[in-house]
């Protein structure tokens, strides 16, 4: 009986001459929007990625214990450096072991040059210190398995999945999310971004290469909630340029006193902000129109 071989090939992304469906996962990263702000090249895909991070901070508290699924170069580190230095512990997990080198040697724009760590494994900075007052850890491992890789009982506050879970086969992906339930402590909250690619007809057919499998928000939400998890909020995250025009261009004929008031907020703030700001601030209050969505959940029993 001839049986089907399992996905398990990992690469950078998905080049033309590459059948997706024999690819476990990619491991192309996200800009270093902290990069892109200090070289001056910010599109709106820099600013999204920005103020998500910025906001995942709200949902971290004294003593946090946080894990960052497929956190690549952990971008979130430096936020938490300077903004959440009382949380317990921050742990990465990704499957790629050239991403995890970088987050060491990396802490947003600025290289740890020389850097040295401690008997514990936390890197040190200059003057012998820890350079991040709270622990933190990397799991090189598929985050559909990472269970596997902690011990038994251990659970976290806050979950971070940004931009990832298009990256991997749906069945990985789905996976991914019990395993997130399983390490979720109860009460604790999980934010995962993903595209919203509405008019897709074979989602293997991405927007970008770097991206294997894409959702739209209404299947990961029914995912979401099938695993077991409680939707609090979703957040617009961006819109393309074109489709924000016409979006807002429509609710100006609106019989709706409220659509009208979003268009004139919307002439307002184009008048003045840049357009990679624009994109991403109007899209916030209307997920289901945006091209990339965040949820929120919170893992109540």
């Amino acid at each position: 009986m001839e049986t089907t071989a399992k996905p398990n090939k990992i690469v950078l992304r998905v080049e033309d001459d590459m059948d997706p469906k024999e690819i476990l996962c990619t491991t192309y990263q996200m800009r270093n929007f902290y990069k892109q702000f200090r070289d001056g090249l910010i599109s709106n895909l820099d600013v999204m990625n920005f103020i998500q991070h910025q906001h995942v901070l709200k949902y971290m508290k004294k003593g946090s214990r946080v894990l960052d699924v497929c956190c690549g170069r952990s971008l979130m580190l430096p936020l938490i450096r300077w903004h959440k230095k009382n949380i317990h512990s921050y742990t990465g997990v990704d499957i790629s072991e050239a991403n995890i080198r970088e987050a060491r040697a990396w802490s947003g724009a600025k290289h740890l040059k020389g850097h040295t760590f401690d008997a514990e494994g936390q890197v040190l900075d200059s003057k012998g210190k820890r350079y991040y007052p709270f622990q933190v850890n990397y799991v090189n491992a598929n985050v559909a398995e990472m269970t596997e890789h902690f011990p038994e009982g251990t659970q976290f506050d806050v979950i971070i999945y940004t931009s990832s879970i298009e990256h991997m086969q749906r069945d990985a992906g789905s996976q991914s999310l019990r395993e997130c339930k399983k390490l979720l402590a109860p009460g604790g909250t999980l934010f995962i971004s993903c595209p919203n690619t509405t008019e897709k007809k074979d989602p293997y057919d991405t927007q970008y290469k770097a991206h294997l499998y894409e959702w739209d928000v209404a299947e990961l939400t029914k995912e979401l909630e099938e695993v077991g998890f409680n939707i609090q909020k979703k957040y617009g995250l961006v819109m393309k340029k074109r489709k924000l025009d016409e979006f807002f261009e429509a609710l100006k004929s609106s019989d709706d006193a409220i659509d009208i008031a979003w268009s004139i907020v919307h002439e307002a703030l184009k008048d003045y902000l840049p357009t990679a700001w624009l994109c991403a601030i109007m899209a916030i209050a209307f997920p289901g129109h945006a091209d990339e969505v965040a949820i929120v959940c919170s893992n109540h029993n």
